[in-house]
């Protein structure tokens, strides 16, 4: 059974090969669309190249279902692509609430992953093969050296949900309440009780 389309594509989406991977979270919620949406390839169309905000979208796919290799080879992916600081992601004025109001989370997240490794001197732009002197270089810097990570301004303009939206884990659990101390800070703002992703990685 295919995955269903949105009633209608994003405004800001339209005119961008990116549609096929906007849907509803809840679609993702039963076990056959599950098991469809990870047999599939999460690349982007041929000819076309990535985009933070299709990169974006992935990553909430994988959220939604709690694929933590995936989610976290994203994560790690987009940081790699030195040219797309995290305040530059574009608005994608998505017409699902439910589905706005997740990804207007996402970029927090993200900072926090990268902003941790700055602070270690892992930095965005640096060689991918560095000596121990470049290394221990990055890794002392001096702190006004440092360019952190920012957010994208429309993240505050989006509306927290009227009500609660519990997202399962991947084997079906839920939690019952924020008070959890397993639930993830990131959406909490957003009336998001999703079990607390794995985003820091070396």
């Amino acid at each position: 059974m295919p995955l269903a389309p949105p009633s209608r594509p994003s405004p800001r989406l339209t005119a961008r090969p990116h549609t096929f991977l906007i849907m509803r979270a809840a679609v993702f919620l039963s076990r056959r669309n599950l098991e469809e949406l990870r047999r599939r390839r999460y690349m982007p169309p041929e000819h076309h190249s990535d985009t933070p905000l299709f990169c974006l979208y992935r990553l909430y796919e994988f959220l939604v279902v709690d694929d933590v290799t995936g989610y976290r080879n994203t994560i790690e992916y987009f940081c790699k692509q030195r040219t797309w600081a995290v305040r530059d992601i574009p608005d994608p004025e998505d017409h699902d609430p439910s589905r706005y109001a997740f990804l207007a989370c996402l970029p927090a997240l993200l900072k926090s992953a990268f902003n941790e490794r700055i602070k270690l001197g892992l930095v965005r732009d640096a060689p991918a093969i560095m000596s121990p002197e470049q290394a221990e270089a990055y890794r002392t810097a001096p702190e006004s050296s440092k360019t952190y990570e920012e957010e994208p301004s429309w993240t505050k303009r989006v509306e927290p949900l009227g009500q609660t939206l519990f997202m399962p884990s991947h084997d079906g659990e839920f939690m019952q309440g924020f008070d959890d101390p397993r639930a993830s800070r990131f959406f909490k703002h957003m009336n998001i009780l999703i079990w607390g992703p794995h985003i820091h990685f070396t």
